[in-house]
């Protein structure tokens, strides 16, 4: 009569949570405002076609394509987010793991006996079974956020293979660069010596004045000044190179004494295709999938959780039992458990994950909007950059006729040393300024093949 009540008490239970379920899975989940559109077009002008793959090969330097093999093999932050990539893959089977039965084996033996002579064994071994029945789906969300977390995690890391490959090319540029400066120094020291062998000799020959040797000597100490500062620079334009190789820095990596050529510019696609091309962007949008499936967990979390328990075993006061059961046992069990009171915390974790879930929103509208912006920068900084390197072509060889007219003029005792002296200055200025936009025409292709999505190999 007792266990028929029982039944029928946990019937009406049941019944009732599931009543008061029907109200609460209906819950809304928070609004968020749309992600923007973005347009058919780029508003800078692009070459019309598809994005293409390998844009490292398009600067036609095999040099820079062993390095950028090298850093993705031996760069320990890339490694690093590799290891993140396996430790999302475990958070998923853990979550999975829910949805398989546990199996436990319990075994055991006591004796107990008075202060006389009565002594009693116990031995027993059971194995047990419990499983979740996932009637309102928060297993099955948990499972759906680990996959979401690995989709985001392998995201991340092709970002960060990206990454490195631009990093890669651009400190390799930067290198060359800096190996560009110093040699325009020492060749500039160069032809200041000459100058001085040339003001020497016309002070002996009692045709230049002592203010012209103060002039070049001064200039001589500013330009062995701007050797030295060089020569530190591509040192450690080098040696950055190398940690990003994952060598030790020690400024030994030789490098070419000439930029490569600006490819042609490469096709930019269309604005809505970075959506699913670029993988920074496609992690944030696996972050947002995660947040809405952590969302419907934490929603489901306060309902009622049926447990479904099993065990069979054999208990006996004989050692021999356990290999030669005599008394056996097994029983099945649904157990349902319904939160009451707890303070507030199963509805704090809800505001919590739909804060959560709005943020990922945002933030995934944010980098859309971003990634357009990276993009339309690129475009547009490369037009410029390109009518300046004209200009300082056309001005660097109005200079250097210029230099070399003054010094004539002087050596004939038709102008003073001054001018040819301020001209040289100007020319190395302008040769100077000229490396440095070559510099950044290459740094902005690649800012742009980062913007694009476009994968390097």
């Amino acid at each position: 009569m007792r266990s028929h009540a029982v039944r029928r008490v946990s019937r009406g239970l049941l019944g009732a949570g599931v009543l008061w379920l029907a109200g609460c899975a209906t819950t809304p989940v928070p609004e968020t405002r749309a992600v923007a559109t973005p347009p058919v077009e780029w508003a800078s002008g692009a070459p019309p076609g598809p994005v293409a793959a390998g844009w490292i090969a398009d600067f036609g330097d095999p040099v820079l394509v062993q390095l950028v093999d090298e850093a993705l093999a031996h760069n320990h932050d890339l490694q690093a987010t590799a290891v993140s990539v396996e430790q999302a893959q475990a958070e998923a089977r853990k979550a999975a793991s829910a949805q398989v039965p546990m199996v436990g084996v319990n075994a055991g033996a006591q004796r107990a006996g008075d202060t006389e002579s009565f002594v009693q064994s116990d031995t027993g071994v059971s194995l047990g079974i419990a499983w979740e029945a996932d009637v309102w789906g928060r297993i099955r969300a948990g499972v759906s956020a680990g996959k979401a977390g690995v989709e985001a995690a392998r995201a991340d890391y092709a970002a960060a293979r990206q990454s490195l490959a631009a990093q890669v090319g651009k400190a390799w540029f930067q290198a060359i660069e800096a190996q560009q400066q110093h040699t325009l120094a020492q060749e500039s020291l160069a032809n200041l010596h000459e100058i001085l062998r040339i003001v020497q000799a016309q002070q002996h020959a009692g045709l230049a004045s002592g203010l012209d040797l103060h002039l070049v000597q001064t200039d001589l100490g500013t330009t062995e000044a701007r050797v030295q500062e060089t020569a530190t620079a591509q040192r450690d334009a080098v040696r950055s190179l190398e940690l990003l190789l994952g060598r030790y820095p020690a400024a030994e990596l030789q490098v070419r004494t000439e930029l490569p050529a600006e490819p042609a510019p490469p096709p930019a696609g269309q604005p809505a295709e970075l959506l699913a091309r670029r993988p920074d962007l496609r992690a944030a949008e696996a972050r947002v999938a995660a947040a809405f499936a952590l969302a419907r967990q934490a929603r489901a979390a306060r309902l009622p959780r049926i447990s479904l328990t099993s065990a069979a075993g054999t208990a006996s006061t004989a050692l021999q039992a356990l290999v030669l059961p005599i008394d056996s046992f097994w029983y099945i069990g649904v157990n349902l458990f319904q939160p009451l009171i707890d303070g507030g915390k199963l509805k704090a974790d809800v505001a919590i994950a739909d804060a959560k879930q709005t943020a990922a929103l945002e933030q995934y509208a944010g980098k859309v909007l971003h990634a357009c912006g990276e993009v339309e920068h690129s475009l547009d900084a490369e037009a410029g950059l390109r009518a300046r390197s004209k200009g300082l072509q056309e001005a660097a060889s109005e200079a250097d006729q210029a230099y070399r007219l003054a010094m004539r003029r002087y050596q004939e005792g038709e102008a003073g040393l001054l001018d040819a002296l301020q001209l040289q200055q100007r020319l190395l200025t302008i040769r100077q300024s000229l490396y440095h936009v070559e510099l950044l025409q290459l740094t902005e292709r690649i800012n742009l093949h980062l913007a694009l999505g476009g994968d390097f190999q």
